[in-house]
């Protein structure tokens, strides 16, 4: 799964902790919605702080192994 994928995963998880839904394969990355970026960037530094580094999105062509990150994700 892509790094970006990832990180979508992750802002919809927040999004949805706030009370809100997006459809799926929704791109909060692309979003001009200061809450959906705001969601995005909030993927960003956790992935920083979890991983010890900035994401590098060069590795998006690479396989990487998923993670589960939502509940439903845990159970599947």
């Amino acid at each position: 799964m892509k790094i970006r994928d990832r990180l979508n995963r992750l802002a919809k998880e927040f999004y949805a902790q706030m009370g809100h839904v997006v459809k799926d394969g929704f791109d909060f990355s692309a979003s001009r919605h200061p809450q959906e970026s705001m969601r995005y960037r909030m993927a960003e530094i956790a992935w920083e702080e979890f991983m010890g580094d900035s994401p590098d999105y060069a590795e998006d062509e690479e396989d990487i192994q998923e993670i589960p990150i939502t509940q439903s994700d845990r159970a599947s």
